[in-house]
């Protein structure tokens, strides 16, 4: 694949140009992209390079040159004296540790671990792929939510949910699964998902008018996604004393200890090993061993660091994300102190799980003072954040309301880019037709919840900026179909009801990097009244469509026997995409072994034989899926033909559809009179000989090799054929 014009190229080659170099030999140019959702291709929009992953060049003698991608992922190899022969094998080698492997391959996509370049009559060009296993994700794969139970509904109302990711519309029992109810788990937040044990954790939070679990304030619970009963995983410490008083105003002197005690986000990392939760009450992010059936105590107990609030009571850490073995934890500078909203800040710190250390200051910092949309059309003056309310005793009489910012959430993008979910406090502090409860006034309300979904761009220095601001997209300039006024910078303009509410967010974020469109929790997200549920933005361009109601799914309403009983305000809990085990796949090249030696030649003319049949079969014999190979001979079988990890398949290649024409274009030799060429050739590189038996009971028609996947997330790309003229 060509790399674009006009890229600028960095030298990360480590031997020095050659002198005497023949002077027609070309120059070698890698570029290694991040392919974030494992599809095999480079899709520019939304990948970024990768630096720092060294590139081999290797000649047929094995000598060997190597180059490291610098910040535009590009190894150059300018011609040398060290290798001979003018055309090389090209491979990636990962740093030690490296979470980071070799991508998957795809027809007509990235170049393969292990290609071949050709120099002898000019430049060679490639573009190769990297990935994370864990970005992995099945198409379609389901979310998982926790909808918020009021204390006077009934307890068999459900609570724990999952749906599919594309669904749209409305909840009912054919596309939507109930797991737990609230006696199961009483109200909830933080979602994680255990992908090898495919159990959901769910962690208690302090919301007005709700009743904990049996386990209290720290309770985060288990439940099996194929069903089955909801047990305790682990009761986080020190997370509050506070209870519940239902019987006076809904709850009312409750309000004070939302986003103060109880428990914040919980997560999960990439090798489902450690489970984070953040602890409201003493603001510490605490580690549990996710691989247990359950946790006694925690593995380690971390302050999260104080920002630089106003005031030390005012930092609210709250949300979090996992990318890349890094945990980014969030939280706001609340202005509670000094109920002055110019002290409203939000601030992401990193973690380093294996030093249990964050790091020395905030990855990033941003002033929640800018315009925002408002959060109901007819009563206007909400259109910003406000500092946060002390208590009952402080409450506004007017409830519509009144946004107060809990960052719960973290996503980072393909590229970098943090999706930040946020909540808004006053929306859990009051409800649908709750009394104000301050006991200064007697009128009850309903409130609309003015959270955000925002974006911060990850710049080359790896500093971030805000959206609307520097290279930072703006998306809503206008203000289409009752959207957003111009003063509003947004990433997501479709954050929004036409003509009713111009801030629709609820603070969770479902990201799946192989889907179009991003996830998050919204208030009447399929423009029905009074609802709640999931509302889908493009990871591009930030909007909904025309109508951005058809991208949305209701998963609560009024008058439901299913609701929750909150209506505009809050009503569900954290997002979770429940991802299978990172996939396998198989697969390589049948090439023409022109020297019928059984292993691929950079010193002959061996091209990839289009055309080859290749067929997957169980360990019995039974026929899973077939293929054919593409133009430079390649073929690779994945999930979307059942492979799956550390399992045994036979790979089976039929000789009989070769398109001989590669060979020679004006008389094709007869793909009968094609010899499969022997396996494992001595001295050749694993990736590089032919591993595949001929079949002598059917004239040579087959050849078969035998192959057993590795682990979750590994890639082999080394079963190869070579097919040879029997001739002199």
């Amino acid at each position: 694949m060509a790399l674009a014009a006009g890229l600028a190229l960095t030298t990360g080659v480590l031997q020095q140009p050659a002198l005497g170099a023949d002077p027609d030999d070309g120059t070698v140019r890698v570029k290694v992209i991040r392919d974030s959702n494992t599809n095999g291709r480079y899709d520019s929009a939304t990948e970024r390079p990768a630096a720092g992953i060294t590139v081999e060049l290797t000649d047929v003698d094995g000598n060997t040159v190597t180059g490291v991608t610098g910040p535009d992922g590009v190894a150059v190899f300018p011609p040398n004296t060290v290798l001979t022969g003018g055309k090389y094998y090209v491979r990636t080698k990962m740093p030690n540790g490296s979470f980071l492997q070799p991508t998957f391959g795809a027809a007509g996509g990235l170049a393969s671990n292990a290609s071949i370049v050709d120099v002898i009559e000019g430049d060679a060009e490639l573009t190769m792929g990297v990935r994370n296993p864990a970005d992995w994700c099945e198409d379609d794969a389901r979310l998982s939510t926790v909808c918020q139970v009021a204390a006077s509904k009934s307890g068999g109302v459900r609570t724990t949910v999952t749906f599919p990711f594309r669904e749209r519309g409305d909840s009912n029992t054919g596309n939507t699964t109930t797991l737990a109810t609230r006696n199961d788990t009483g109200n909830t937040y933080g979602v994680a998902y255990h992908r090898q044990q495919r159990r959901i954790f769910t962690g208690a939070h302090a919301k007005r008018h709700t009743v904990y679990g049996l386990s209290g304030q720290g309770a985060i619970y288990v439940t099996p996604r194929d069903g089955g009963a909801t047990t305790l995983f682990a009761t986080v410490p020190n997370a509050g004393t506070t209870a519940h008083q239902d019987s006076v105003r809904f709850d009312g002197p409750f309000v004070g200890v939302v986003g103060k005690e109880s428990l914040g986000d919980i997560d999960i990392s990439e090798d489902n090993r450690q489970l984070y939760v953040v602890n409201l009450n003493d603001r510490r992010l605490y580690t549990y061993d996710a691989t247990q059936p359950t946790a006694a105590a925690p593995v380690t107990s971390v302050a999260i660091p104080n920002p630089g609030c106003r005031a030390a009571s005012d930092w609210r850490p709250f949300g979090l994300g996992v990318r890349d073995g890094v945990v980014y934890v969030g939280g706001v500078c609340s202005a509670e102190s000094s109920q002055n909203a110019a002290d409203l800040k939000a601030a992401v710190w990193t973690y380093n799980p294996v030093t249990a250390a964050f790091a020395a200051a905030p990855l990033h910092q941003q002033p929640l003072t800018f315009p925002r949309g408002e959060v109901n059309v007819n009563v206007p003056g909400y259109n910003r954040w406000f500092p946060w309310t002390v208590g009952a005793s402080t409450f506004p009489q007017q409830l519509v309301a009144h946004p107060e910012p809990l960052l719960s959430d973290i996503a980072i993008e393909s590229n970098g880019d943090m999706v930040l979910g946020f909540r808004d406090r006053f929306a859990d502090m009051t409800g649908h037709e709750m009394p104000n409860p301050n006991p200064a006034y007697t009128n009850s309300g309903t409130t609309n919840s003015g959270g955000d979904l925002n974006r911060a761009c990850r710049k080359a220095d790896g500093t971030f900026e805000w959206e609307g601001t520097g290279a930072c997209p703006n998306n809503a300039p206008t203000r289409p179909n009752g959207g957003q006024p111009a003063n509003v910078a947004e990433f997501y303009p479709g954050d929004f009801v036409p003509n009713a509410h111009l801030e629709t967010a609820q603070g969770a974020i479902g990201l799946h990097l192989r889907e179009q469109r991003i996830a998050s929790t919204a208030m009447d997200p399929a423009s029905q009244f009074f609802t709640g549920g999931t509302a889908y933005f493009d990871r591009q361009n930030g909007g909904r469509g025309a109508n951005p109601g058809e991208n949305g799914f209701t998963l609560q309403k009024l008058n439901d026997p299913l609701d929750g009983g909150f209506g505009k305000a809050n009503g569900l809990g954290d997002l979770e995409v429940l991802c299978d085990e990172p996939a396998v796949q198989i697969g390589s090249r049948v090439w023409y072994d022109k020297n019928k030696g059984g292993a691929q030649s950079v010193d002959d003319d061996e091209p990839g034989l289009p055309g080859v049949t290749v067929q997957l079969l169980s360990e019995d014999g039974t026929l899973m899926a077939t293929v054919r190979t593409g133009a430079d001979g390649a073929y690779y079988f994945g999930p979307e033909h059942g492979v799956r990890p550390n399992t045994t398949y036979k790979v089976r290649f039929d000789k009989s559809t070769a398109d001989t024409s590669v060979i020679n274009s004006r008389r094709p030799p007869a793909a009968g009179g094609l010899v499969w060429s022997p396996v494992r050739a001595n001295g050749a590189p694993a990736d590089l000989d032919s591993d595949a038996d001929p079949d002598t009971t059917n004239t040579g028609q087959y050849a078969t090799a035998e192959v057993t996947t590795g682990a979750p997330g590994t890639v082999d790309h080394s079963i190869d054929a070579g097919l040879y003229l029997n001739r002199l």
